[in-house]
């Protein structure tokens, strides 16, 4: 799994040098739209070949897992428990929830309870729109691919880059 991530940030890396290598275009006005940006195209071809690696790892993770995980239209798997017939959050709406977020190998890396607002990014993408499937009362499992998550950075040392995430969330 190690090589793996080191092979994608390489490849990565690689692909930077290489687009900062090319003499750099003359500044444009604001008002003008250049429609043929090879840089910017590269690196969409190469987040979306990251992103359907990850889509298959993670299908790995449910399958083994829990086949009775649903994925959503983002790319993130949830499992509803303890349903119940509450209201779900809108969107500015302030709600209080509790999660416990896990790497894959299950080391616990973050636990809290907090208030957010529905929309206003007080939380990690894959944690918001997990919530946002929830109604009141409900909990969840939802396994959070690393562009949900924290992304190409990680948090700090507790969560490496690249990282999918499994997170247990209630909506209080």
């Amino acid at each position: 799994m190690k090589l793996s991530r080191q092979f994608i940030l390489f490849g990565l890396l690689l692909s930077i040098v290489l687009c900062s290598c090319k003499k750099t275009q003359p500044q444009l006005p604001a008002n003008k739209i250049v429609d043929n940006n090879e840089d910017a195209q590269t690196l969409l071809e190469i987040n979306k070949k990251l992103a359907l690696r990850e889509d298959s790892l993670l299908k790995i993770i449910v399958n083994k897992k829990d086949k009775s995980f649903i994925k959503s239209e983002l790319g993130f798997w949830y499992k509803i428990t303890n349903k119940t017939n509450a209201d779900r959050p809108k969107n500015n709406e302030q709600c209080e929830i509790s999660y416990v977020l896990k790497l894959p190998s299950g080391k616990v890396v973050l636990a809290e309870s907090k208030k957010i607002v529905i929309g206003k990014k007080d939380v990690i993408s894959g944690i918001e729109e997990g919530v946002k499937l929830l109604k009141k009362g409900e909990k969840a499992t939802l396994i959070i691919p690393w562009y949900l998550g924290y992304g190409m950075n990680g948090l700090d040392e507790q969560i490496p880059p690249y990282t999918s995430l499994v997170c247990e969330v209630e909506l209080k």
